[in-house]
């Protein structure tokens, strides 16, 4: 017959391990600790966004988008039909919402 195991007695098994985790885990805080990494990065988003220059990425991304869709869908209309037609109902989409001035759109 297997023998159950019980849970407490499972869960006693695994505290008594944690001698080798907390050792791993206090050297990787350790690692961490000595990245600023993040604080780089969210520094570097900073100065972008302070400077307009994400705003004006997003905003050419919005008005340009759509071109680069409609390239694609009428590229792939010679491979795929089915894709291409994809593509075309996605461009279409994308030009009314950008496009549209009506509260719908504006949610």
């Amino acid at each position: 017959m297997v023998k159950k195991s019980n849970a407490k007695i499972e869960i006693k098994k695994l505290l008594d391990k944690t001698d080798l985790d907390e050792k791993l885990l206090s050297k990787v805080k350790d690692l961490l600790d000595k990245t600023d990494l993040d604080d780089k990065l969210v520094d570097a988003y900073q100065d972008v966004k302070s400077s307009g220059l994400l705003g004006k990425i997003k905003c050419y991304i919005k008005c340009y988008g759509g071109y680069l869709l409609a390239v694609g869908a009428g590229c792939y209309f010679g491979k795929n039909l089915w894709i291409g037609l994809a593509l075309l109902v996605v461009v279409g989409i994308w030009g009314y919402k950008v496009n549209c001035n009506h509260k719908i759109c504006k949610r």
